[in-house]
């Protein structure tokens, strides 16, 4: 259903249901704003505010400048910035800023390129208050374009946790000449390393010799290193021998339901501030904070495929969806780079090429650059 401006200008209250609240008034305790996130989908935008506890919300346009106000009821803001602040939108979101009013009201302030509608709005349930708007630009627009250097990620030194496929007893894929995937990856990888502590970051890897490592213990350890992002290397292999290109995987909506249960079978505890650590609040962070994760994983990736694409072939569909288990930790943005296909004569000789393997290394280091210079999407608990 389109909502239109003119009509949620006049009609902009909604209330979430206090029969949820299991016999308590909906004004005894404020409920807690914990997290705000922002998604672009092209020039769209979704805004999601999860709340600990139902109230009532009202949302209205303002023009000149263009603005979406949402006012939140008996609330309190609970983000690690304060009760006041912003942070960086997308689409026709070009922001968004934060403070509590006198009366108890949280209000949220949408800062739009363009003017915009209400396309959709989800109000939440018995068992999940969280809110969101959907929001769509009146008429086409183009947006500013994004400076090198924003504010929404700040710029201290970033962990980087490098994970070179398969070694040890695993070799991985072996080509049609005998080159062995956990030979050119670990190569591979070690050039990343040196491209990227060039550049200032600070990297760990998950094996930097002939070694086998389980899947679990790469994942726990990127999750010891604080890792802001993780990096696994590989080379595939196919029976169809035209098979060739690189391309890049991020997790699939059925690898993000196996993390749910990996969460309490590898004791994966995320850092959630001061949330509660059990309830339903706790449950609604947490997808809220996975989300944030599949969405900067997805950033990465698109923002590498070009950069591979300038040194080496790409697989058609480039950005690719799957369960594999070392993209599962919910709070470690992660991508699993497949570097070309063994099977395929011309992609092993270029893998096989210590040249090949430098400029391939360089072109990743650049997109992580690329992709810290980018600004966050989230402001959360």
């Amino acid at each position: 259903m389109d909502v239109t401006r003119r009509t949620f200008a006049l009609a902009g209250f909604t209330a979430l249901s206090s029969a949820a609240l299991s016999g308590r008034a909906w004004a005894d305790d404020p409920a807690a704003v914990r997290q705000i996130l922002v998604e672009p989908s092209g020039v769209n935008a979704r805004v999601s505010v999860a709340l600990d506890r139902h109230t009532q919300v009202r949302t209205f346009f303002l023009p000149q400048p263009d603005r979406f106000v949402v006012d939140i009821s008996n609330s309190r803001l609970a983000l690690p910035q304060g009760p006041s602040g912003g942070g960086a939108g997308g689409g026709v979101i070009r922001g968004y800023r934060y403070a509590p009013r006198p009366d108890g009201v949280s209000r949220l302030v949408l800062d739009l390129e363009a003017p915009a509608r209400l396309v959709r709005q989800d109000l939440g349930g018995r068992r999940q208050p969280l809110v969101s708007f959907d929001l769509a630009p009146n008429a086409p627009f183009t947006a500013a374009p994004a400076p090198l250097q924003r504010q929404g990620r700040d710029s201290r030194q970033r962990t980087i946790v490098i994970d070179a496929g398969h070694g040890g007893r695993d070799p991985g894929a072996i080509g049609v000449t005998g080159v062995r995937e956990k030979d050119v990856v670990l190569d591979s990888a070690l050039k990343l390393r040196r491209a990227l502590e060039h550049r200032g970051h600070r990297v760990a890897m998950t094996r930097d010799a002939d070694t086998y490592v389980e899947h679990s213990q790469r994942v726990r350890f990127a999750r010891q290193q604080n890792a802001d992002l993780f990096i696994s290397v590989h080379a595939d292999s196919h029976a169809n021998r035209e098979a060739a290109g690189a391309s890049v995987y991020t997790l699939s909506e059925r690898g993000a339901d196996r993390a749910q249960g990996m969460m309490d079978a590898q004791n994966w505890n995320v850092d959630l501030g001061d949330a509660p650590r059990e309830g339903l609040a706790h449950d609604i962070l947490l997808d809220l904070r996975q989300r944030e994760t599949i969405n900067n994983s997805a950033l990465f990736a698109q923002t590498v495929i070009p950069r591979i694409a300038s040194v080496a072939p790409l697989l058609r569909n480039t950005h690719r969806n799957a369960g594999f288990f070392v993209l599962l930790a919910p709070d470690v943005p992660a991508v699993l780079i497949e570097t070309g296909f063994l099977s395929n004569v011309e992609d092993e000789r270029r893998l096989a090429d210590p040249n090949a393997r430098e400029r391939l290394a360089e072109a990743m280091a650049r997109a992580v650059d690329d992709y810290f210079a980018a600004p966050a999407l989230y402001a959360s608990a």
